[in-house]
């Protein structure tokens, strides 16, 4: 914090970090905030140009906090309805502890960021921010994942890692030209986590329709016209967590340039249940379901792929494939959402 400087003019898209009480916006300095047992503090920036601040505004719609006890989330309340009638100046709290996180998931698209935690109820808490301001997100991405990582993996994480053990041998870390980028951010991961090692990697494929009937028909007519893509990743891990880096969505049009990125987190003690099963439209996608709790994160990847083999590699009948579970109807919240 520069000494001196209000809030206004500090003001930028950048997501900092508070460790002083006069670093808290105005906003949210009633909340019991204790800073000397917090983890990790960050505020993060209204999606507005600087010249469009003023000095009266609320200029942050996140306070995230990371204590012993989990994630709490202070937002903005944000004008609603159709007619955007102004609600009352305050912010809502949601906390997550983290023993109810099954999964989280980053992702950038340019200046589009998303931070996502899945947690057992079902539940899927998202906060928006600028991609610009990434690597605090990916410290704090980190914390939680330290902190989520502190139970022996379940018997679907065992399984898992055997899996890898059998079926995984050391890649060559080539996704193809166009997704270098996963090799860089793999690297920048395992700097951060010493045990990590890259399980397989593969690059982006044609996903070609499934046939049969006039919707078969309809689908391959749009395919010619508008050729879909199925993108890579890389598939890591070590003996708390999987981490599979790849783009925001698995299935795209093959003429849509393409420049997100993707970090999906995986507590090993927290999973419960996978699935492996072929793709409802394209053919040679298999659809990996990791599941805890009422909560179904979802990936793609090709079906003759390594990361297929290792994942149908750890589905003997002692594990199973699981149903959803109940009151869930077999909907799952897409890691990637096609």
């Amino acid at each position: 914090m520069l000494t001196g400087m209000s809030e206004y003019d500090r003001f930028g898209p950048w997501i900092d970090e508070v460790t002083t009480p006069e670093e808290v916006p105005p906003l949210y300095r009633d909340y019991p905030l204790d800073l000397e047992r917090a983890r990790l503090v960050l505020k993060v920036p209204r999606n507005i140009a600087r010249r469009n601040a003023t000095p009266d505004m609320d200029l942050y719609d996140h306070l995230l906090l990371l204590d012993e006890v989990g994630l709490t989330v202070l937002s903005r309340r944000l004008t609603t309805g159709s007619r955007r009638r102004t609600v009352a100046r305050g912010y809502d709290v949601t906390a997550v502890s983290y023993a109810q996180v099954t999964a989280v998931l980053d992702t950038a698209h340019l200046l589009d960021g998303r931070l996502t935690v899945f947690t057992q109820a079902g539940e899927a808490l998202s906060v928006h921010y600028n991609g610009s301001a990434r690597t605090n997100v990916t410290r704090l991405v980190s914390a939680i994942r330290e902190a989520c990582t502190v139970n022996p993996p379940s018997a679907v994480g065992r399984a898992l890692l055997e899996s890898a053990a059998r079926t995984a041998a050391p890649p060559a870390l080539d996704p193809g030209i166009d997704d270098i980028v996963f090799v860089n951010d793999f690297d920048e991961l395992a700097r951060d986590h010493p045990g990590l090692t890259a399980w397989t990697c593969h690059g982006r494929a044609p996903a070609l329709p499934r046939g049969g009937g006039w919707a078969g028909v309809l689908r391959k007519v749009i395919h010619l016209l508008s050729p879909v893509t199925l993108h890579g990743a890389i598939v890591a891990g070590d003996l708390t967590t999987i981490e599979i880096v790849g783009r925001r969505e698995w299935l795209l049009p093959t003429r849509r340039a393409n420049y997100s990125q993707s970090r999906l987190v995986l507590p090993l003690g927290a999973l419960e249940r996978l699935e492996v099963t072929p793709h409802e439209r394209y053919i040679g996608v298999s659809v990996v379901r990791f599941g805890a709790g009422a909560a179904n994160v979802e990936i793609a990847v090709p079906e003759d792929s390594a990361a297929c083999r290792l994942f149908t590699g750890a589905l003997p009948k002692r594990v199973g494939a699981a149903r959803p579970a109940p009151g869930t109807h077999g909907k799952a919240h897409p890691a990637m959402p096609a």
